[in-house]
């Protein structure tokens, strides 16, 4: 059965506004690439890039699943598939003290939207395999420049159950790229490894659901570089980056705030070894789910 949808806000980093250009005119003019596709990627958050400049978005992703993965009576495999079309909306500033401002059409400095898909296939008791998918467009707002997006990853899970807690393995490995109307096409590729650890609390909700604490470590190397603009004329480029990340979440139900649904809710800070990326990440769900 098909279940509903799933209307979770996101903030995700639009690093798609400052990313590295790939040509030089014979004047010395920087011809700027604008890389829509990074968004897909670093996902919910805000970010600074070497304390040159700070991006945010909202990205509202309704999703779509139909089956549960995993065996069932008599041992036979069961895939569970999901469709998600998200859509983004970049911000220039994100000033809580100034709700107006954040509404302000003149802070909405880009737009995208797309489809994707994966299906998550358990191998055995405690192996699963994602391959994921995802297609979009997107623009620049007021702006005639656009691009097709693409990104494809192959995710593995390996579970262990403890006594007092559970924890997983979680690695990766993806490519993510983009086809613009002006100027060349770009991607990167890149890999992934994380341990995730559960553990329940002393605590539970109103309904009974007891609580659980979630935690976890992760590493990303980008195979090939990835250069963003901090400047007019100054590049940066993030060869790696660690992220920590803790959250909250209900046994067997989502948490909802209002008519919003989450596995869980908690944040994450992503800092790369030479410094240039700092952000902070909003998470929603396993970093083997995302």
């Amino acid at each position: 059965m098909i279940n509903a949808v799933n209307k979770g806000l996101y903030v995700c980093a639009l690093l798609v506004l400052i990313s590295a250009p790939r040509h030089v005119h014979a004047q010395g003019e920087v011809e700027p690439d604008v890389n829509w596709a990074y968004a897909s990627f670093f996902g919910t958050g805000w970010y600074k890039i070497s304390d040159e400049r700070d991006v945010f978005s909202i990205r509202v992703s309704p999703r779509w699943e139909t089956g549960d993965a995993g065996f069932d009576d008599e041992g036979n495999r069961e895939i569970g598939y999901t469709f998600r079309v998200p859509f983004t909306v970049g911000l220039a500033r994100l000033d809580f003290d100034d709700i107006p401002g954040i509404l302000d059409s003149e802070n909405f400095t880009s737009t995208s939207i797309g489809f994707g898909f994966d299906a998550d296939i358990p191998i055995n008791r405690r192996l699963s395999l994602r391959p994921v998918a995802e297609v979009g467009y997107a623009t620049i707002i007021n702006e005639s420049r656009y691009a097709w997006t693409y990104k494809a990853a192959v995710r593995a899970r390996y579970g262990f159950e403890q006594k007092k807690f559970d924890w997983a393995l979680v690695g990766g490995l993806g490519v993510v790229g983009f086809t613009p109307n002006e100027g060349s096409s770009d991607n990167f590729a890149y890999a992934k490894l994380a341990a995730e650890f559960e553990h329940p609390t002393q605590w539970s909700t109103r309904d009974g659901n007891a609580l659980f604490f979630y935690w976890h470590l992760a590493y990303t190397d980008f195979i090939d570089e990835v250069e963003f603009r901090a400047g007019e004329e100054k590049l940066d480029s993030v060869a790696n980056y660690w992220q920590i990340g803790a959250s909250l979440g209900r046994e067997g139900d989502p948490i909802r705030i209002w008519r919003l649904k989450f596995d869980r809710l908690g944040l994450g800070y992503n800092y790369s070894t030479t410094g240039e990326l700092r952000g902070i990440k909003i998470f929603f769900r396993s970093l083997y789910d995302l």
